[in-house]
């Protein structure tokens, strides 16, 4: 069973470096340096959609794994599954908990530590008390919580009615947190919990895993529509739409991450299913590949940076010094880490695969 798929390498990797460009961008501005963040008209993409990207296309691999498993074995392994994601996700994530704890001093309270340890660091984050020294691992709790509950909601629900119950649990999830601060400012009165519920929404987007998930099972089972999407012509204008408008600060006042994230989808669809449409090279695909140690260990290689490299004025000269150290020292050590502490886990991890 193959599940590797052509292009996905790069997107993912597009996705990991904006998000550093982003960090890095952000932690000048927070930091009174001149930033990217002050200016509407350089080109300078949202890094939080960056992450919209990652949660759409590990909604369509995972997905697009669990029918091919079930084709393969007619049945779910949920011991193997949640095995190969344990695998995958904790040991890097651990390892950042503790190494940030111990480089980074920084105020770490226990509900803080209680979260993040227990795989809740976006309910942490949503409550003001995310990991100081990492606060990017909030996003790994939604996928670790999508990947504990969707395969369970995928074996129980007939096959029949599972894009259906995606497109609605998108659209009510897209919806609830809209209809809920309608309700909220004239019946309820909850300031705090609104905060909350706003903050913790605009995180944990299932409903962007659920769009890539419906993508995922409509491949896996050669919708006719996914061929008409898949048109050449099509799938290149939705990557020059997606380029254009991300990189371009399009702003929608609602439904902004749910908005790229349809066209994050459309753009993964064409990627894979079209075989004239190639987009990977040997850097993207090696950037790729080592894309979830990028995403992990950046934070805390920008925060060493700023530490030691110190703004004097001269803006061009600080930031060659401080991306070259960042990106060299992220991509360094993420490979390194790839190819020796993952790679340990990783062979662990083939003794639970579906081959």
């Amino acid at each position: 069973m193959n599940n590797y798929f052509k292009g996905l390498d790069t997107l993912r990797a597009i996705a990991a470096l904006v998000v550093v460009w982003g960090h890095v961008e952000n932690v000048k501005y927070n930091a009174s340096i001149p930033s990217l963040e002050e200016s509407s008209s350089i080109l300078f993409p949202d890094s939080h959609l960056a992450v919209i990207l990652f949660f759409v296309l590990s909604g369509f691999l995972i997905t697009h794994l669990l029918v091919n498993e079930r084709d393969k074995t007619g049945d779910i392994s949920f011991k193997s599954f949640y095995m190969r994601r344990i695998l995958r996700i904790w040991p890097l994530y651990y390892a950042i908990i503790l190494l940030s704890y111990l480089l980074i001093e920084a105020n770490y309270t226990f509900k803080s530590t209680l979260l993040c340890l227990t795989i809740f660091p976006n309910i942490a984050h949503a409550l003001d008390q995310g990991w100081p020294s990492s606060p990017q691992i909030w996003s790994i709790g939604v996928e670790e919580q999508f990947y504990l509950l969707w395969p369970l909601v995928f074996y129980v629900l007939p096959e029949k009615r599972l894009s259906l119950c995606l497109i609605l649990f998108f659209i009510a999830y897209s919806l609830f947190p809209h209809v809920y601060g309608f309700i909220n400012v004239r019946r309820l009165h909850q300031e705090e919990l609104g905060i909350f519920i706003n903050k913790l929404f605009y995180g944990t987007k299932f409903n962007c895993m659920a769009i890539g998930a419906f993508m995922g099972f409509s491949v896996a089972r050669k919708k006719k529509w996914v061929n008409y999407i898949s048109h050449y012509i099509l799938v290149t204008a939705f990557i020059l739409l997606s380029i254009g408008l991300w990189f371009f600060r399009f702003k929608l006042s609602y439904f902004q991450d749910e908005f790229f994230a349809v066209i994050f989808s459309v753009v993964i669809v064409g990627v894979v299913n079209n075989p004239k449409v190639l987009i990977d090279t040997k850097l993207s695909s090696f950037l790729g590949k080592i894309s979830y140690g990028i995403y992990i260990y950046h934070w805390l290689i920008i925060m060493l940076a700023f530490k030691y490299i110190h703004y004097d004025g001269n803006l061009m000269q600080y930031n060659i010094l401080l991306y070259s150290i960042v990106f060299i020292a992220t991509i360094l050590i993420s490979w390194l880490s790839y190819i020796s502490y993952e790679r340990f886990f990783l062979n662990i991890k083939k003794r639970y695969s579906t081959h």
